[in-house]
Order: structure tokens, then C-alpha cells, then sequence
């Protein structure tokens, strides 16, 4: 799997934006049976196929803006009475198969207005992530090791915050260790080979003295 795009997060309106390696907008997709049309921003790079940017101000989590081409699809599912001669579209119209029908919000902008309609909101500001709850981490200073999978890169510290229903909890820094050098594996390697034929020498040995 190829290093993932982070999403991006703020901690004042106009602030700078640093990577964010967790997406909390997934858990609320696939709580709610909501996805995105395939294209767009989706590579191997970003398989979610956005970018969301979250702030963190007034100790909550907020939504700031999702970067994304695609539109949402969102299908319910319905029970279909066999005896029932009511019209049920053909399952080549059903992208999810028979029984779907498409909900309230199949084909709007993924976007933050998308996502969240709301009349009383103005449109395009932030929506309260009260649905999250986890840990958002944040890599900080020079690049220890790279990982060409997910958000598997080291950095030299990690800025971690609890988050608990869209409410901060807490927040600290871990210092994260160096990888050991080409060396240091070469030689963890032999004391590890020396150390199993060690222990293979000892059972011969009690295998010879139980034949005995």
C-alpha cells in the first residue's frame, strides 16, 4: 500500500495547517452507509479520495472543509414485500443491488455543505465533529523513517489528542526513537542466530542424554 495524503488540521481560524494522519470524517461515513463516486482525487496515493481540513479551537474538533471532485452516494435499503406490486427498479439501475433506494443525500457535492445541509448554517463554515471520538495524530520535526504504506512514517515526535464525542480531553507529545541503523540490524540479525543455535545445541544435547 503507498504512503496515504494526510488530511490537514488548524489550530486557529487562519493558522497554519499541519498533517493530520487519521480521517475522523470515515467514521461518520460508514456509520451513516455514505460514500463517494470513484474518481477525482482517488489514487493510490488516496484511496479515501479527499482531503479534509478539521480546526481545533474552543477545545473542539471542527470540520472545516473536504477538498473532493466526487458526489456522495448514499443508498438505503428498503424491504420489498415478494407480494407487493409496487415498481421496483431493475437491479441494473441498483449500483447496490435491488432493494436500495437512493437517500437525501445521493448525488449532492461531497463537500462540508454536502455532507451537512443545514438552512440555518451559513454556508461553507465549519461543522462540530461531535460524532468522533479517537486519537488525532500529528507528525512533528525531521523524518526518522519512511514508510511507503498508510500513515506508517516516524517522525521525530508525535503530537497525539484524545478526542471524545468531537470534545478535546487531552493532548501530549510523544518523542518517537530513531530506527536503528543498517549496523545496528546486521548485528541485532547474528545475535539473534547465535542465540538460536544456542538453544538447538542445548536440545540436541538433552535429546542425547535422554537416549542415553
Amino acid at each position: 500500500m503507498t504512503a496515504q495524503t494526510p488530511d490537514r488540521i488548524r489550530f486557529r481560524p487562519c493558522g497554519a495547517t499541519h498533517p493530520l494522519c487519521e480521517n475522523p470524517l470515515d467514521s461518520f461515513l460508514r456509520d451513516r452507509g455514505l460514500r463517494k463516486t470513484r474518481g477525482g482525487m482517488m489514487s493510490s496515493a488516496n484511496w479515501r479520495g479527499y482531503v479534509a481540513t478539521w480546526l481545533l479551537s474552543r477545545d473542539r474538533l471542527w470540520l472545516n472543509a473536504v477538498s473532493s471532485r466526487g458526489v456522495i452516494v448514499d443508498r438505503r435499503k428498503i424491504e420489498v414485500d415478494p407480494t407487493s406490486k409496487m415498481d421496483v427498479d431493475s437491479e441494473a439501475d441498483q449500483p447496490d443491488g435491488p432493494g436500495f433506494v437512493p437517500g437525501p443525500l445521493d448525488g449532492r457535492p461531497f463537500s462540508v455543505d454536502g455532507l451537512f445541509p443545514d438552512e440555518h448554517r451559513p454556508p461553507e463554515t465549519p461543522v462540530f465533529a461531535e460524532w468522533y471520538s479517537g486519537e488525532l495524530r500529528i507528525p512533528e520535526g525531521e523524518m526518522l523513517q519512511y514508510v511507503h504504506g498508510g500513515y506508517g512514517t516516524v517522525h521525530e515526535r508525535d503530537r497525539l489528542i484524545l478526542i471524545e464525542r468531537g470534545r478535546l480531553v487531552r493532548s501530549w507529545v510523544r518523542k518517537n526513537d530513531p530506527p536503528p541503523t543498517p549496523e545496528e540490524q546486521l548485528q541485532e540479525f547474528k545475535e539473534r542466530q547465535a542465540l538460536r543455535r544456542k538453544l538447538k545445541a542445548r536440545r540436541d544435547a538433552n535429546e542425547t542424554e535422554g537416549d542415553a
